[in-house]
Parts: C-alpha cells; sequence; structure tokens
C-alpha cells in the first residue's frame, strides 16, 4: 500500500473521534449586499465540508429537518450520503487501497423541533445521521414546568400553544448548544449499552441570523462563546455577513475599542421584540442552571471578545498565523476562506488533506 494512503488512514481514524461544528444560517439581506445569494452559501459549505467527511471526521448541526429553501441540514444530509454512496461503489470496484471511512452528520435537535422529525424521516437517513433530541427534562426545566408533547403541535396556530412554550424552548435550545459543546451520553429503553457522543472538537462558523431567533440570543452569539470559554479552535468566516460578521469585527478591532451596539442587550431588546417577552417570562419561571438569558450571554461574550483582541490565533485556536486568521475573518474568497479552514485544521492536526 502507497505509504501516503496508509498515512492517511491512520489519521483517519483519529479523525473519526473528531465532531466539526458547523454555524451557519442564511439572512438574505447581508449576503446580497456582498454579492452573494443562497446558492453561494451552499456552494461555500460544500467547500468546507466534504474533505473534513473524505477524512472521517463526522459534522455537528443543529438545523432544524425542515425541507425548506434556506434549510441547510439537508443540503448536508445530501452530502454526506452521496459520499458514503461514492465510497461504497469505489470498494464495489475493487479500488479500495485509498478509500477512507466517510464521516456522518449529528443532527441537534431542541425541543419542540424535534416533534416534527417523523419515524419515516429518521428511518430514511439513518446511515447518514444520529439524530439527537434535547429535551425538557435534559434541558433542567423542572417537571412541573414541562409541556408534554402531546399538549403542543408545533404546526399548529402560535396562539393554542401553552403559554410557556417560547421560554421553554429558548431553554432548550440554550441546553443544546451547551451539551453540543461537551458531549453526553444516550440512554435507550432498546438499548442495553449507552451511546456516547462526542463533543465539539471545532466550530466553522458564517453568516447566521440577526432578526427571526428564537433564543435568548441569536445562535452563533451563543456558539461562538463556548467555543470561545473552552479554548476550542474556531473558524469564523466574517466576509459573508450576519452574526458572523458582528463577531469578526469586534474581534478584529484593537483591545479597548467599545463593542459594536448589536452586542448590547439594550440594542437587541429594542430590536427583538420577542427577547422582550422571554425576560418577562422569566420573572415567573427561573431559568435552569447553565441557561444563558440575554443580559448575561451578551456580557460574557463581550468579555471572551476583549480577552481574543490582539491575540486572535492563540484565542481563535486556529493553527494560523495573525495575517492568515484575520484574513479568514475578512475574505469574501469562498474558496480562499475554505482553503484557510482546512490549512489550519491540517496543522493544528485535525485531519491530514495533503496526502
Amino acid at each position: 500500500m502507497n505509504p501516503l494512503i496508509k498515512a492517511a488512514r491512520y489519521r483517519s481514524r483519529d479523525s473519526a473521534h473528531r465532531l466539526i461544528a458547523l454555524s451557519l444560517s442564511y439572512e438574505r439581506a447581508p449576503l446580497l449586499a456582498r454579492g452573494f445569494g443562497l446558492e453561494h452559501l451552499r456552494e461555500l459549505l460544500v467547500l468546507l465540508a466534504r474533505p473534513l467527511l473524505r477524512q472521517g471526521a463526522s459534522l455537528a448541526y443543529g438545523g432544524r429537518l425542515q425541507e425548506r429553501n434556506d434549510n441547510f441540514t439537508f443540503d448536508l444530509l445530501r452530502l454526506v450520503s452521496a459520499e458514503q454512496d461514492e465510497a461504497a461503489e469505489r470498494e464495489k470496484s475493487g479500488d479500495a487501497d485509498d478509500v477512507l471511512p466517510i464521516g456522518r452528520l449529528f443532527n441537534y435537535s431542541a425541543w419542540p423541533h424535534y416533534l416534527r422529525i417523523t419515524p419515516a424521516l429518521e428511518a430514511r437517513w439513518i446511515n447518514s445521521c444520529r439524530i439527537i433530541r434535547i429535551d425538557q427534562a435534559m434541558a433542567g426545566i423542572a417537571p412541573d414546568q414541562c409541556i408534554p408533547d402531546g399538549d403542543f403541535d408545533p404546526d399548529r396556530d402560535v396562539a393554542h400553544a401553552p403559554r410557556r412554550v417560547p421560554l421553554n424552548s429558548a431553554i432548550c435550545l440554550s441546553a443544546m448548544r451547551r451539551m453540543a459543546m461537551d458531549g453526553l451520553a444516550l440512554t435507550s429503553p432498546d438499548v442495553a449499552r449507552t451511546e456516547s457522543v462526542p463533543p465539539v472538537s471545532v466550530r466553522i462558523v458564517l453568516g447566521g441570523r440577526m432578526s427571526g431567533f428564537s433564543g435568548f440570543l441569536p445562535g452563533i452569539f451563543e456558539e461562538v462563546l463556548l467555543t470561545l470559554e473552552r479554548g476550542i479552535p474556531l473558524y469564523l468566516l466574517g466576509g459573508f455577513g450576519g452574526a458572523a460578521e458582528v463577531v469578526a469585527r469586534a474581534l478584529l478591532a484593537p483591545p479597548g475599542t467599545p463593542l459594536p451596539e448589536t452586542l448590547h442587550a439594550g440594542w437587541q431588546f429594542k430590536n427583538a421584540p420577542a427577547l422582550e417577552a422571554l425576560r418577562r417570562m422569566q420573572g415567573m419561571q427561573p431559568l435552569p442552571y447553565g441557561a444563558l438569558d440575554t443580559e448575561t450571554g451578551l456580557a460574557r461574550l463581550g468579555t471572551a471578545i476583549e480577552n481574543a483582541r490582539g491575540r486572535l490565533p492563540q484565542a481563535l485556536a486556529t493553527g494560523l498565523d495573525d495575517i492568515e486568521t484575520r484574513e479568514l475573518m475578512e475574505t469574501r474568497d469562498m474558496r480562499l476562506a475554505a482553503a484557510l479552514v482546512h490549512k489550519g485544521l491540517e496543522k493544528k492536526g485535525f485531519v491530514m488533506l495533503a496526502a
């Protein structure tokens, strides 16, 4: 066997234990302002993800399993499935020496969104995807504050939903992001062995909603915060707009520079009316331990940003030098962005792409 292939196989077994998180959502206006559309974001997603899957790394994504034009979950599922099929065909043809195990997708789904996932839908993607449901009990919500699944239909008019749905949903979203970072053990009454889900090893961030989010703060803000606080490699592609650009610009600013107003709770409460309703509900139902409310989450994010300024390669653990790290955070060249991410991952020892 070619020694380079042998080395790649050895590294791929290590990569198989890596879980690389993708933080990605679509917001039309910032992309259009930069000359991009939804298809460009899809192309960039494939450029980033395909080489990682081929090295055996698995992907973590918290998108919903709904067939919508701006939903990337099915793009990832189709990519994983296609790569698995291609690897299987190459093995059948006898060209197996350079066929590496293909990674899979770990799809995290918080209550109540997983209620839409039917057994048939889960079975359809069972070979490509492990769906991880984060329910209200896992999120630390007291039993008397949990809403029975049978009492709530997520497809029904919101006016008919129990009053606590937005708060419990936000708590579960926060727990989902935290559990993905830390890993978790899953038990099932049908399986004797406890399943261990690895923690996220790397996070790649681009785009992201600044409006219309359903948690206590934009999801990318919370995911960036958790990644920075844990010292896990963070690849922040700020050149494509959205929440990722807001964080990237704040990080690129000199130490001591005031944060942009969008990273302050006052701006968020003023521009996201649903947050004010969540704050009122918090007064009636204290948050479980670990759940981040808007003010606490943004305050911690501000501190993490200030601590990282001036030392970005070290704080973001990119494996790149300072010039490359800043270029990654600012470039609008999709191929350059993907190449820098892969270069950093290779230098950190997460994947071996050159072979």
